[in-house]
């Protein structure tokens, strides 16, 4: 479902790249394995390569010109002036914008 609410912007990141698929590649053969990141968590391959059968850990290499990244951005939200309470300070939450989203405000 979507949620809509109100609020002043006061403070927004750049643009980030996000890491969305990572490349990995066997130093010793060559071979290519591409692994989804998942929540900001990337499944480095483990076990052997397919094409040398030398040990995934001491054989792969992250090749970043070859990984996918989409744009991120942070943006402070808060309560506008007339929605807080005489006295109070008012109450602020960290968004994230991606992709499209980025510098749409």
């Amino acid at each position: 479902s979507f949620v809509g609410v109100q609020g002043m912007i006061v403070r927004t990141s750049t643009i980030l790249p996000d890491l969305k698929v990572a490349h990995f590649q066997c130093t010793l053969c060559g071979n290519d394995q591409q692994v989804a990141v998942d929540r900001g968590r990337i499944a480095e391959p483990t076990g052997k390569c397919p094409g040398c059968n030398a040990k995934a850990s001491l054989s792969y290499q992250l090749v970043h010109n070859r990984c996918t990244f989409h744009d991120k951005q942070w943006v402070r939200l808060q309560e506008t002036p007339d929605q807080v309470p005489a006295g109070n300070a008012p109450a602020s939450v960290l968004l994230f914008a991606f992709d499209d989203l980025c510098d749409a405000v």
